[in-house]
């Protein structure tokens, strides 16, 4: 494997263990009935509560596969 080979790898499960705890965050964050705040690009703050965001994140297929879960986590 070459070095960019690797660092492809590497960037990619970086990548996914991002994903992974945001994911996680959100999720906890819903349970709890608690808001997340998000910076927007012209530099608002924006808050809006983790239960809409976790809707909003399922509506657009972007929640890690439940298939995938092993003992409350993630694993690829």
């Amino acid at each position: 494997m070459s070095t960019r080979e690797e660092y492809q790898e590497f960037s990619n499960r970086l990548r996914y263990g991002l994903e992974i705890a945001e994911q996680q965050l959100i999720e906890e964050t819903a349970r709890r009935e608690g808001k997340l705040c998000y910076g927007h690009p012209n530099g608002k703050i924006i808050h809006i509560a983790a239960s809409d965001v976790l809707k909003e994140r399922e509506n657009s297929g972007i929640t890690c596969p439940q298939s995938d879960l092993v003992e409350g986590s993630w694993f690829r």
